[in-house]
Formats: structure tokens, sequence, C-alpha cells
């Protein structure tokens, strides 16, 4: 499905963008400060949220549903933290963290929608 591979290549684009331009700050290179990075971030975002809507769409999905429910706060979570990461946290050390704790959430994000599950890690029907 067109919409399916559309999200995922936003997904992998807006992770990928993530996890450099937390290397940058915290090493405090000037490249991240640049007007095309700091723009591209928002359009790639874009594309992964109107992806998104498509695919419940296309798919009659609530968003209500409990494992879209779960990405839809992990996804909350996950601005804060890179808001944290990016805008706040002044010393290298609380750049990391944030940034580190963001990633984690990035993780879980694309574990839930992997497995269709608030707790991906927890495997069903087993004793």
């Amino acid at each position: 499905m067109l919409f399916v591979k559309l999200h995922v290549l936003f997904v992998l684009l807006s992770g990928f963008g993530f996890f450099m331009r937390g290397i940058g700050h915290i090493r405090g290179d000037l490249w991240v400060q640049k007007k095309t990075i700091r723009i591209l971030p928002h359009i790639i975002d874009t594309g992964l949220l109107l992806s998104a809507i498509a695919l419940l769409v296309v798919t009659n999905t609530s968003p209500l549903t409990d494992w879209v429910l779960a990405k839809i706060i992990a996804l909350i979570v996950y601005i804060f933290l890179g808001v944290m990461a990016f805008r706040i946290a002044k010393t290298r050390g609380r750049k990391a963290i944030y940034w580190l704790l963001a990633l984690l959430v990035f993780a879980y994000m694309f574990a839930v929608a992997k497995t269709h599950l608030v707790l991906p890690w927890v495997s069903v029907g087993t004793v």
C-alpha cells in the first residue's frame, strides 16, 4: 500500500534527521542553525503526520484505538523532549539526556506501530 510505504519513508527521514540534529546540537555544530536544517524537519514531519492521517482514514482505524492513542501520547512526549533537547537545555549533558530519552520514545512509537500493542515488549498469549 502506497500510504504505508510513504509513512515509513517519512518515519525514517524524521528519525534520521532527529538523530543527526541531536548530535549536532550536543557538539555545538553551527550547521544545525542553518535555515534549511531548521525548516526541513517541519516539512518531513508534516508529511509524516499527513500520511499517518491518510492511513487511519484508508484503514478505517479510529485515533482512539488503544495503540494509536498510545502513539499519539508518545508523540507529544517525543515533541516535548525534542524541544527540551534542542531549545531549552543549555548544557551538553542535559541536551544529551533529553535527546536520548526522545530517541527511546521514538523507538517505542516504532515498536507500537509494528506490533499494534501498547506494550510491545510484552508478549501476548505466553504463559
